[in-house]
């Protein structure tokens, strides 16, 4: 028996990796499909030149103010990090074949633990991947798993989680605490890699978690899981509570709750296999799943029995929920829990599959019979292979379902923004671009600014092979005022929100977007170049690009550009938020010269404060992680930086005398000013981790004290 199972799952795995890389290699440039496989290539582009090699989260120059980057080590994944570093063409398929690796390992130890034969635990690992990663293109099944790839390891981190605790209480000492010590690496890893999804995970984990204790064998192994589990859960709360609690509390959800685009969720939104986006063989997994934990639940051996009533519970719950809070929930769907238990669905999915084959009378008593079995269901998969016939590009609308190629093409416009304002560590920093264009490409979606230029993006990229925007400038090290990040800075969304977007205007959780010109409020952000689809007025463009007759970008420059720092010579004091965006909002209130603060900085505009002179000299260099910060003056100045202010930004500063030492300070609600007295020089380094977390506990505490969230209302025009 064990000389079968050996022989099946080494067929399997030479056939898989044999196939995968052939497979996958026709389909460039296509794989990681549309926006979302794009954004992680981008993403581990992005970390390979700005990230530290520390654990901690650090800053992202090429997006918004500088602030926190998108808390997630994706060069943790082994995938990612592969893609950052091979070129372009062999990175997304050398990742793509590791991903389909670890979740054919994740169907196949799944399937082997709950019971069922090496060959029903191939045949569940093959319908996993043929319905869900690109052999095909587009795959037949469903497409998240082929946009967003890294799930696939997600996926993996879980199943080895839950299999390692089904198993704690059912040996010796010894044994325990090793699986045990597995289950913290495996899940420190991944709090280390990806914090921000935890909560998602954890509702999967934790439910089936509770499976296996039902599954129990005795009281005895029940009490031990028991200790195990609160065990873990007390480390997990210790070391990361604060971390996660700081992330998803001062995020933007949390104060702007009621700006978000109303998405409405149906029943079809509980798993990725029955979306409206979904196939009909992804449909016939869903049903033939469903009869499998049946089927399981009342003739499988005693853990498969559990599981398989555990999994019905598991989506019977996940449906009562989106009937319960369907119309009214504005975060992400319940599929991107349900996706972690894809290798429930097709281990019961082959196992019907199987059942049905026994009674319909095909033997598999005979080993010899088994082993050709197991041979054809390894070579049927190679029959994609006819679908690299054709070149993807070749292929029709290919390009109009997925226009997010990789790596994006080098345009004029990308060329003069490179040239004048990308970025290198060590370098002077020269200023951002904000794009404005498409912001009504579509009257439909016009109170939705992303969307519009979303889909406007699309035709650009149709066209360019470039977006203009995201992506497309952060592979050329083009910083943008654009932030894609869920846990971006509510201070950055209130100012981005209120003074560079139409009132009225619905936000996305993910993005912060522009799209109106206000070059005062821009060039205070460090706006160099403004990016529209139209002629603005009394204004010449430094560039004009033709994508096609009637669709034009144009490329403005802003004048007078913050990107070294300004010199407030006179403050201005508000005692809220409100107040705060009313004085940035005002057009007689010189941003150059006036810096907006709050009440807890009295020796800055307080009786006895000292009067602020402008600087002799002052530059920004951009670093891994923080920047470096030089200026002289002949008085007290306060410079006024174009980056974000936070108390996880520590400043590693010296100045002329030790009486008065610089000091770091909120300014205009959202950014970094320094008070010093004849000289100032030294690093600015965001640090935000788990030993480093109560500085996120701070800000929340000050967007409590300005109350931010209070200010629904746009200030009024003058």
């Amino acid at each position: 028996m064990f000389s079968m199972t050996c022989r099946c799952f080494i067929v399997f795995a030479i056939s898989l990796l044999a196939l995968s890389p052939i497979a996958f290699y026709f389909k460039l440039p296509l794989l990681f499909y549309r926006f979302d496989g794009t954004y992680l290539l981008i993403i581990a582009h992005m970390q390979k030149t700005w990230a530290s090699s520390r654990l901690d989260f650090v800053s992202n120059p090429l997006q918004g103010i500088g602030g926190l980057a998108l808390p997630q080590h994706v060069l943790l994944d082994p995938a990612l990090w592969l893609t950052a570093h091979l070129s372009p063409s062999a990175g997304p398929v050398v990742a793509m074949v590791w991903y389909a690796a670890s979740l054919a390992v994740a169907i196949c130890w799944l399937a082997a633990r709950l019971g069922v034969s090496a060959l029903t635990a191939t045949t569940a690992a093959w319908i996993g991947l043929l319905i869900a990663l690109p052999y095909i293109y587009t795959p037949p099944g469903f497409d998240f798993l082929a946009g967003v790839p890294s799930f696939a390891w997600l996926i993996l981190i879980q199943i080895a989680a839950i299999l390692l605790f089904l198993d704690v209480g059912r040996g010796p000492a010894a044994a325990d605490a090793a699986r045990i010590a597995g289950i913290v690496l495996v899940y420190g890893y991944q709090i280390h890699e990806m914090p921000h999804f935890v909560p998602v995970t954890l509702v999967f984990v934790a439910f089936f978690g509770i499976v296996c204790f039902v599954a129990a064998e005795s009281w005895r192994e029940r009490l031990i899981k028991g200790i195990a589990a609160l065990m873990l859960a007390g480390l997990a709360l210790a070391v990361y509570g604060r971390l996660i609690y700081g992330m998803y509390g001062f995020a933007k959800p949390t104060f702007f709750w009621y700006e978000f685009f109303p998405v409405r969720i149906g029943l079809r939104d509980q798993s990725f296999l029955i979306t409206h986006e979904a196939k009909w063989p992804a449909f016939l997994i869903y049903g033939l799943a469903a009869v499998g934990a049946v089927h399981a639940g009342l003739w499988g051996n005693r853990v498969f029995r559990v599981f398989g009533w555990g999994f019905l519970l598991f989506v019977l719950g996940e449906l009562a929920l989106i009937l319960l809070i369907g119309e009214t929930w504005k975060g992400p769907r319940p599929a991107y829990v349900d996706i972690f238990a894809y290798p429930l669905y097709c281990v019961f999915a082959a196992h019907v599959l199987a059942v049905a084959l026994r009674r319909l009378g095909a033997g598999l008593s005979s080993p010899r019979r088994r082993t050709a079995i197991a041979l054809v269901a390894s070579g049927l998969p190679w029959l994609v292979l006819i679908d690299a016939a054709t070149p993807p590009l070749e292929r029709p609308l290919a390009r109009n379902l997925n226009p997010f190629i990789w790596p994006p093409a080098e345009t004029p416009v990308s060329r003069l923004l490179a040239a004048d304002v990308a970025l290198r560590p060590g370098a002077a920093f020269r200023g951002r671009v904000a794009s404005i264009a498409g912001s009504d490409y579509d009257p439909q979606w016009v109170k939705v600014p992303f969307v519009n230029q979303h889909n406007y993006d699309g035709m650009s990229l149709f066209f360019s092979g470039n977006d203009h925007r995201m992506y497309g400038l952060w592979y050329y090290d083009v910083p943008t005022l654009l932030e894609s990040n869920q846990f971006s800075s509510p201070f950055f969304h209130l100012v981005n929100a209120r003074l560079l977007n139409a009132p009225g205007t619905l936000d996305i959780r993910s993005y912060e977007t522009q799209s109106v010109p206000n070059d005062r409020v821009m060039a205070l952000l460090g706006v160099r170049y403004l990016i529209s689809d139209k002629r603005l007025p009394g204004r010449i463009p430094v560039l004009e690009h033709r994508f096609v007759e009637s669709r034009d970008l144009f490329v403005y420059s802003v004048p007078d550009t913050n990107v070294a720092g300004y010199a407030a010579t006179q403050t201005r004091r508000a005692d809220n938020a409100r107040e705060a965006i009313a004085l940035l909002a005002d057009p007689l209130v010189n941003l150059r010269q006036v810096a907006v603060l709050t009440p807890d900085e009295p020796l800055v505009s307080g009786p006895g404060a000292p009067a602020l002179v402008e600087t002799s000299h002052s530059s920004l260099v951009v670093e891994r992680g923080g920047y470096r910060v030089e200026a002289t003056s002949p008085g007290t100045s306060l410079l006024v930086l174009p980056i974000e202010y936070s108390h996880c930004l520590r400043p590693q500063l010296t100045g002329a005398t030790e009486a008065t030492p610089p000091r770091l300070l909120r300014v205009n609600l959202t950014m970094a000013g320094i008070l010093f007295t004849g000289s100032v020089n030294g690093r600015l380094v965001l640090r935000y981790g788990p030993f480093s977390s109560g500085c996120r506990l701070a800000d929340w505490h000050d967007a409590d004290v300005l109350r931010i969230g209070e200010v629904r209302e746009w200030p009024a025009p003058r």
